[in-house]
């Protein structure tokens, strides 16, 4: 009876098994023997179940396509597939990084080529382990919530034009404004931009006392069925709440104020408009306005931390951190950066209309004073709208965290409650020593 392949090299294989001895096994061979093992599939299999084995692999005087087909050796052989790392410092690593699903290069004595062939980069071997056990993680956690939140904020504002098509007969007429639509990227860009290179949902110190966490990114924890359900049906939510809040009370005679004093001392026949609402362009501009803040809402509900920065952020001490240390980069990406600049986005597109006339600019003309100084609901429906529509989040998030909880989340639980237990036992050996120094000056 003839043997299939991977039969007879696992038969062989076998022979290698250890069976006789509980010590590490190791596997050393030279570039010689993998020029006749590499290229054969029978050797190969041969090969990755002998190496598949040993606790290490040792493969001296190889040639830099040979370094490459090890790791194409594994990728292929390994089930599931794994996620393999290649790190080199010189030119013959090259093709060996480039195989791998993630290149570390290490700058020194032998160029550059490495570096600049690698995913990251790094000057001495001893930043790796900071590099994959720290950065890695917080990484992975940093990048799927970027995600999330690009396809989420997206499929937000596309789902409320398709709703307010069903009012247009289907006729493609958005809701918002072009330019808005266009502005929406860069103007929900900051929040998220400073979430994904500050966001940490476990310190660094915790991290490496307690390996266990890594299961998280092992598992894709972030990327699940569960948390993508979750994050879709927060964006449908949200799309339904800002479209059946803020378009139904805008339109038609809701959007009269209900008195002509106050916001409406600013009625002025020079200014187009008065208290009246239900127009095309000032029901969009208070949707948009609503979706903008929610938006920012979001950042903050999924950011794990918030950096709130030092105060005041100039400071003559030099014992301090600098300037750039001390920002809170959280709260200038929301108010400054998305919200803030947003409303100053607004205010000067509405004069640009006046100024330059065209066909794409002047349909905004003193949109924003008619929104924002005529009419008192709009403020209403801006304050609560967002609060109303994240309300939602956190309702689920609630009850997700304390019936269903994920491993990350346990861990951050667990280590707050460390960081509380050291604060008060902090406060306990500071109130005894001064009790200590009292009773020997008196």
């Amino acid at each position: 009876h003839k043997l299939s392949a991977r039969q007879a090299s696992q038969l062989r294989a076998s022979s290698f098994h250890p069976k006789l001895s509980d010590g590490p096994r190791a596997l050393v061979i030279e570039g010689a023997a993998l020029k006749h093992l590499l290229g054969d599939d029978e050797l190969e299999e041969i090969l990755f179940a002998v190496a598949s084995v040993c606790d290490a692999v040792i493969a001296c005087r190889v040639t830099p396509k040979q370094k490459a087909e090890l790791v194409n050796l594994v990728r292929h052989n390994v089930k599931p597939t794994p996620i393999t790392l290649a790190i080199g410092d010189g030119a013959n690593d090259v093709g060996m990084i480039q195989e791998a699903h993630v290149g570390v290069g290490i700058s020194g004595k032998e160029g550059t080529q490495a570096v600049n062939s690698s995913d990251f980069s790094i000057s001495q071997f001893r930043f790796l382990e900071p590099l994959l056990l720290t950065h890695g993680r917080w990484a992975f956690f940093r990048l799927s919530t970027v995600v999330l939140y690009s396809f989420y904020k997206n499929a937000v504002q596309a789902g409320i034009m398709v709703l307010y098509n069903f009012r247009t007969l289907f006729s493609g007429q958005p809701v918002f404004d072009q330019w808005l639509i266009a502005s929406l990227n860069f103007v929900c860009g900051a929040p998220i931009i400073f979430t994904g290179l500050f966001d940490r949902c476990l310190s660094k110190d915790y991290v490496r006392e307690n390996p266990e966490v890594f299961k998280a990114t092992r598992e894709n924890e972030l990327i699940t069925v569960r948390t993508l359900t979750r994050w879709v049906l927060m964006a449908v939510i949200h799309m339904f709440t800002l479209y059946s809040f803020t378009i139904g009370p805008s339109d038609k005679g809701g959007g009269m104020t209900s008195s002509f004093i106050g916001l409406m001392r600013n009625d002025s026949d020079d200014w187009p408009g008065n208290g009246e609402g239900g127009d095309y362009k000032s029901v969009g501009t208070v949707t948009f306005t609503c979706m903008i803040i929610l938006l920012a809402y979001k950042v903050l509900y999924e950011s794990r931390s918030l950096v709130h920065g030092r105060w005041p952020a100039i400071t003559c001490s030099k014992a301090n951190a600098g300037f750039v240390n001390r920002l809170a980069y959280t709260w200038i990406g929301v108010t400054w950066l998305s919200i803030g600049f947003y409303f100053v986005f607004i205010s000067a597109y509405q004069l640009v209309g006046r100024g330059f006339p065209s066909e794409t600019m002047s349909p905004f003309t003193d949109v924003a004073n008619h929104v924002l100084g005529t009419r008192a609901i709009n403020w209403m429906l801006i304050f609560f709208v967002p609060i109303f529509g994240i309300v939602f989040d956190i309702t689920w998030k609630l009850f997700s965290n304390m019936y269903y909880p994920t491993q990350t989340q346990i861990h951050m639980e667990i280590e707050a409650l460390a960081k509380r237990d050291r604060k008060r036992a902090s406060k306990k050996a500071k109130k005894a020593a001064a009790a200590l120094e009292s009773g020997e000056d008196a």
